[in-house]
């Protein structure tokens, strides 16, 4: 048997390795929060009178509103497949889209004491969000999805995705965050994925 550890055949591994994960998800929790996104369905499909701007808005609250309903069913799940990757001495970015999701990920994962940049801090909150990951002060970063750019977090070693976006450019642009100058690691990417909500059907479009 010839045993050779990742640092061995870091030359020859890519930069970047994708890994789509299948995770599990409350269903019940999904059911509950989609009751009123199926109440604004019924109308898209059966009210004649709205206008085109009254349907353009209400097929994006459905839209919004089944992506966050599929980002907090499966938030528990996240929440023990980034716990059991800290447990093992990673450094993780954690990405989402929502607040509701995010606030989520502050509760179950404070132990961690995870820094924050979401789009809700202030610039000198977010700088030291980023000098205390980059210190090893906290090895969890959690970071909304649309708030990543200019970001130098290279200190990571993996990058999770709790929720996906529709743009295969943004899921790059948060991957560039560890993938940067001064990262000498091969970085591993991991899309969380649920079977039911808009999972699927972004996950498709990617």
């Amino acid at each position: 048997l010839l045993r050779r550890t990742k640092q061995d055949v870091l030359s020859d591994l890519p930069p970047k390795r994708r890994l789509v994960t299948a995770v599990d998800s409350d269903d019940a929790l999904y059911r509950k929060l989609m009751l009123p996104v199926s109440e604004k369905l019924l109308q898209l499909k059966h009210d004649d009178t709205l206008s085109a701007s009254q349907r353009a808005l209400l097929s994006m609250e459905v839209e919004q509103g089944e992506r966050q309903a599929t980002g907090m069913a499966k938030a528990p799940y996240v929440v023990q497949f980034v716990r059991a990757l800290l447990d093992g001495g990673e450094k993780v970015l954690l990405f989402a889209h929502h607040h509701q999701v995010m606030d989520f990920y502050r509760r179950e994962l404070r132990a961690f004491s995870p820094a924050f940049i979401t789009g809700r801090e202030t610039g000198t909150q977010k700088e030291q969000s980023v000098e205390r990951f980059m210190a090893g002060r906290t090895d969890l970063c959690c970071v909304s999805l649309r708030a990543a750019a200019g970001l130098n977090l290279q200190r990571a070693s993996c990058v999770v995705f709790g929720e996906l976006d529709w743009s295969p450019a943004v899921h790059s642009q948060a991957e560039d965050r560890a993938h940067r100058m001064g990262q000498t690691d091969s970085i591993l990417c991991y899309y969380l994925v649920s079977q039911g909500g808009s999972d699927q059907d972004i996950q498709d479009a990617l």
